[in-house]
Formats: structure tokens, C-alpha cells, sequence
């Protein structure tokens, strides 16, 4: 990472980590590698009892980090939180990482062209448990309606100036959709949304992931977002809904001659073989076992 400057603000990076020790390498690189020179990683680990310890003793000064037991992912970021100081605030779970490593360096430069922004979002790809690609999540423009509608903002490339966020800083009774309330919490204060025109994260589709494992609590929590925030999960919501994946396959398709190397985190060396047909063509509940 870097040296510090005092002449830009600085970022934070919080990450929530619990026995993931496979990807936490690669979320750890992806934040050091950053061009961009004030930023700060803390990560707060639940008490993991495989190698994910040792993983951070390593890192070295470049991560602030404790392990011990904890509440649950919310709870851990919240933690994160507290613990840290920059301006901006980054989110990036431990089996996630940065696209690249001009990310931060671009996101912090929007945020500078743009005093009156607070929150900066980006396109983001989804990759195998092994870094391979299976789509690339194009994000639209900002717009209140269809965030009540779909979650269009993937929570590892946003960024979000701290003087919008409070303490704590994620709801810890939502366990599934904890990002999506922050957005629309965010959106019914008055908070202004900006998308930069990048890919800026990956989301690692891996066996142990939330989708995977807790789709009952991701329920629960979304019907008491519709109570809350008047969001459209049922079928009003259908066709706005339709038409925006629509939409994201082919925008996204768009994207694809910018995945190239360098990258930040580890990946196949036949990165985009099929990403096309995948984009356009596969449905989700139809991806080949090793995308599941």
C-alpha cells in the first residue's frame, strides 16, 4: 500500500470475516495493491478457526484486525466501523475483492469532482468460487423508483462518505439484506447517488454464500423493507423488474472488452471463456455446477 498523504481523504475498508480463509488472501491484496495513497483496512474476524488468522498476522501493518467472536455479519462491520476513521467507507466482504487496483483511486477522484455526492457505485462482476467469470452486473443509473424495486447496487463497489453514515452504521436485525436497507436508508435522507462508469468489485459466488444458505432470512428481511421503505418485491414490481435484468445482461455484455489484465485478485488464465454466451444466453438457475 502505498504511504500516506494528508492532502486527500482518507478511505476505509471494512471487511467482515469468518472461516474464509480460501479468498482472504485475495481480498487483502486487492486492498493493498491500491494505487491510491491513504487507505486504511480493517477487518474484523468472528473467531475463525482455520487459517484466516494466521492470514492476517502475515498481512502485516497494511490491515487493522481483530478475531473474536461476534454477533454476525452486521454486527462485525458495525465493529469495523467504529474502529476506523476515513472520510470515505468501503465495504468489501473477505471472499470479495477489488477489481483492480485503480479503483479506489478513481472512486475517491469522482467523489472529489463531486462535493455534493454522497455515495458511488459501480458495475461489478461475479465470479466462481475460483475467480472465473460468469457475468458482469451492469449498474444503472441512479433512480429512487428502481432502487424500491430490485437492488441495483452491489454492495462491493460502493463507496460512501462517512458524513451521510451513523452509528451503527448497518441495521443488525437484517442478517440477508443489510446492504439494501443501508442504500434505502440512505436515499430516504436525502443522501445523492453517482455511478461511476467502471467495473469496481467482484461478488464471489461460492457455496457458503447467503444466497446459497439463508434464502428464508433473505425473505423475512425483505418484507420488512416493504413495510418500511414501500418497496415493490411483489408483482407490481414484475415488469420493471424483468425489464431491468434484461437490460443489465445486455449492458453488460457491453462491459466485457474491460476485463482485462492486470486484476486484483486470482482468476483462471482463460478469464472471459464463455463470459459472452453466460451473459446473454444462460439463465441463473441453469449455470453448469462449477458456477454454483
Amino acid at each position: 500500500m502505498s504511504a500516506r498523504s494528508d492532502k486527500r481523504p482518507l478511505v476505509s475498508i471494512l471487511t467482515p470475516s469468518y472461516n474464509q480463509a480460501e479468498w482472504l488472501s485475495d481480498n487483502l491484496h486487492s486492498v493493498a495493491c491500491q494505487t491510491y495513497p491513504n487507505v486504511e483496512h480493517v477487518v474484523m474476524d468472528g473467531g475463525s478457526t482455520d487459517s484466516s488468522v494466521g492470514i492476517l498476522e502475515a498481512a502485516g501493518d497494511s490491515v487493522t484486525w481483530r478475531s473474536e467472536p461476534d454477533e454476525g455479519q452486521s454486527h462485525a462491520i458495525n465493529k469495523a466501523f467504529r474502529a476506523s476513521s476515513g472520510e470515505i467507507i468501503g465495504w468489501i466482504n473477505s471472499d470479495d475483492a477489488y477489481f483492480d487496483c485503480s479503483v479506489i483511486e478513481d472512486v475517491v477522484s469522482l467523489f472529489e469532482a463531486h462535493p455534493e455526492v454522497d455515495v458511488v457505485y459501480g458495475h461489478c462482476a461475479q465470479t466462481t468460487a475460483a475467480g472465473g467469470l460468469i457475468q458482469i452486473l451492469w449498474a444503472p443509473p441512479f433512480s429512487s423508483e428502481l432502487l424500491r424495486t430490485t437492488n441495483v447496487i452491489s454492495q462491493p463497489a460502493t463507496f460512501v462518505r462517512r458524513r451521510v453514515l451513523s452509528d451503527p452504521m448497518l441495521d443488525e436485525s437484517f442478517h440477508f439484506t443489510m446492504d439494501y436497507e443501508l442504500w434505502l436508508r440512505l436515499e430516504a435522507r436525502g443522501a445523492r447517488f453517482e455511478r461511476i462508469g467502471r467495473i469496481a468489485a467482484i461478488d464471489r459466488h461460492q457455496a457458503e454464500r447467503k444466497s446459497s444458505t439463508i434464502l428464508d432470512v433473505h425473505a423475512s428481511d425483505s418484507q420488512r423493507l416493504a413495510g418500511t421503505y414501500d418497496t415493490r418485491f411483489g408483482p407490481q414490481g414484475d415488469r420493471t423488474r424483468t425489464r431491468f435484468y434484461l437490460r443489465q445482461r445486455v449492458a453488460g455484455a457491453l462491459l466485457i472488452p474491460r476485463v482485462r489484465p492486470p486484476l486484483a485478485f486470482s482468476h483462471p488464465p482463460d478469464l472471459r471463456r464463455g463470459l459472452l454466451r453466460r451473459q446473454l444466453l444462460t439463465r441463473r438457475s441453469r449455470w453448469p455446477e462449477e458456477y454454483r
